[in-house]
């Protein structure tokens, strides 16, 4: 099903690459207005044309540390230019991540420094990320062969801001951990964005005793068409930009969105064609000011049932010029979660 969205309500994906969906003649394609993080002696700077990009979660609030322990900020550094794109992701176990397909698909070209693990970084444990290209005093990396004396230095520090009684940092320790492999969907199409999921497999594993860290569920025990159930309010948390043209946020937002029918989405959004209701569905609002938008891909809409946090969503895209305005588009957990449990299963 090639998605035709009409000029006037377009789709894009949600990353620090802005993919624009219009309709030329008979054919969808995918226009590029690059978003770029670009750091120059410290300083962040983002390139960008259009002037609804840099929205944040719009009109979100600020997460407060151990609120929602699931969330984990993950940024891909090329190796020479330093350029980062920036994604979410939800903790389904304690070395994975679940996170979107079009993350780790630069320009249309799988084989691209996006898809090599060895860029790829989580941040987990704290609301507040870092957001550039070098480690920090306020990380603890998390990985098999970690470099001894960052450790031991960052004790230190550590050690004497306690002893000169003002601390440094209010905020949890981010706990580091660098990806060990990628693995996309085997049927995602990333000129439709169908099957828009992928999986990243860590190298250390993510300390779920702390309070700061845990999972979220994956859906189970339900139709597939009921996760999440139409018309309920479920969680979004992410690190979208918060200004026009801006830098992603270092501290996560979160906003309540909720679960529309498929046709309203579809009607929404002009797509005569309709939604694919056993791969994706719409979350969030019409004209309300609230919304997902770029830097938010690959975030994880969570349903609270029976007091515990389920993933049934993947932020994949949302609307290209007024994302404010229009509901997000997410990936169905439930109709991907046998492939999830069999792919961990393989790789552990």
């Amino acid at each position: 099903m090639k998605r035709c969205f009409f000029s006037n309500n377009q789709l894009r994906s949600l990353d620090t690459d802005i993919y624009l969906w219009v309709r030329i003649g008979s054919g969808t394609h995918r226009i590029m207005h690059p978003v770029i993080v670009i750091l120059v002696l410290g300083a962040i700077f983002v390139l960008g044309e259009s002037s609804e990009i840099g929205k944040r979660i719009i009109n979100g609030y600020d997460v407060q540390e151990n609120q929602y322990p699931w969330a984990v900020s993950i940024k891909g550094i090329h190796p020479i230019t330093r350029t980062i794109t920036f994604c979410g992701s939800t903790i389904i176990a304690d070395r994975w991540l679940l996170t979107a397909a079009h993350c780790f698909w630069a320009n249309m070209r799988k084989k691209s420094y996006l898809m090599n693990p060895e860029n790829w970084h989580a941040q987990a444990g704290s609301t507040k990320i870092e957001l550039g290209d070098r480690h920090t005093d306020r990380e603890e990396v998390i990985e098999t062969g970690a470099q001894t004396s960052e450790t031991f230095f960052r004790l230190l520090q550590r050690l004497f801001e306690y002893l000169q009684r003002k601390p440094k940092h209010q905020e949890n320790t981010i706990y580091h951990l660098h990806a060990e492999k990628i693995i996309l969907h085997p049927k995602y199409r990333p000129d439709e964005l169908e099957n828009d999921i992928a999986l990243v497999k860590l190298k250390g594993t993510l300390p779920l005793a702390k309070r700061s860290v845990s999972l979220a569920k994956l859906p189970s025990g339900w139709r597939t068409s009921d996760w999440p159930p139409v018309s309920s309010t479920c969680t979004f948390v992410g690190w979208g930009c918060q200004i026009n043209n801006g830098p992603p946020s270092s501290r996560a937002q979160v906003i309540a969105l909720k679960v529309l029918p498929n046709a309203v989405c579809s009607q929404i959004y002009n797509h005569g064609a309709g939604l694919n209701a056993e791969h994706e569905f719409c979350a969030g609002y019409y004209k309300s000011k609230v919304g997902i938008c770029a830097g938010d891909s690959g975030s994880g809409l969570i349903y609270l049932y029976k007091r515990q946090p389920v993933v049934v969503g993947v932020a994949s895209a949302t609307h290209a010029e007024r994302p404010q305005s229009f509901p997000g588009l997410f990936t169905r957990v439930a109709s991907f979660t046998d492939w999830i449990q069999e792919t961990i299963h393989k790789e552990s």
